[in-house]
């Protein structure tokens, strides 16, 4: 259960990508910052970044990680970890782990409870409530912060975004579930390159022992 809503999580973090500029206006709103984002993001097709994250179960420690991130519209994606590889064409997720040389398969599954990446970006106004917290300064760039909420209950219960000034960038995330808080950081961004089709599936190593759930 724990590697599909740690995907869940993931995924949102690949949309976090460079935005065309904007004109800045200090009485501006979250909801005119959510729409900027929208906009630019329905000219995106595929995007990779290297990202860190920062996950805290309830009542464990603290787990941090850091790893690659591909997606391509829609629903296909690839997180690669030291730990873990995560892929999804979409119809097929395989959710792999070398160091017990296992991969379990399942089908793709969008619930109403997941966090997806289409609800923040497209249906975000129905669903969301939002907030500009104020600005910040962070790694030295003025930043907006928003507060984040859902309408309904669900799996996520609320989220912050960091969002840069100057250039519209999400520089992180912050979410918190019933089971965790997770922080992510974004960096070396590149989109619409051209990722091919075929990083969206998987081919078990031989010798890794198949779980299929299907």
């Amino acid at each position: 259960m724990t590697r599909f809503i740690l995907s869940k999580l993931l995924i949102f973090t690949l949309f976090l990508i460079s935005l065309p500029l904007f004109s800045q206006d200090d009485n501006i709103t979250a909801q005119e910052i959510i729409q900027n984002v929208q906009s630019a993001y329905k000219d995106i097709s595929d995007a990779k970044a290297s990202y860190s994250q920062t996950v805290k179960f309830n009542k464990s420690k603290a787990q941090s990680s850091s790893g690659t991130l591909y997606i391509k519209k829609e629903n296909k994606y690839r997180i690669e970890t030291a730990s873990q590889t995560i892929v999804t064409d979409g119809s097929t997720s395989w959710s792999y782990t070398p160091s017990k040389k296992q991969v379990v398969i399942d089908y793709y599954k969008e619930t109403g409870n997941s966090f997806s990446p289409n609800k923040y970006l497209f249906q975000y106004p129905e669903n969301f409530y939002s907030d500009l917290s104020g600005t910040e300064k962070l790694n030295g760039k003025d930043v907006y912060v928003l507060a984040l909420k859902p309408r309904e209950s669900g799996y996520v219960k609320s989220a912050k975004l960091w969002v840069g000034k100057d250039d519209w960038i999400i520089k992180k995330i912050y979410i918190v579930t019933d089971e965790s808080s997770s922080t992510y950081s974004i960096k070396n961004i590149q989109t619409n390159t051209g990722v091919a089709n075929s990083k969206f599936t998987f081919t078990p190593p031989e010798g890794t022992e198949v779980i299929d759930m299907r």
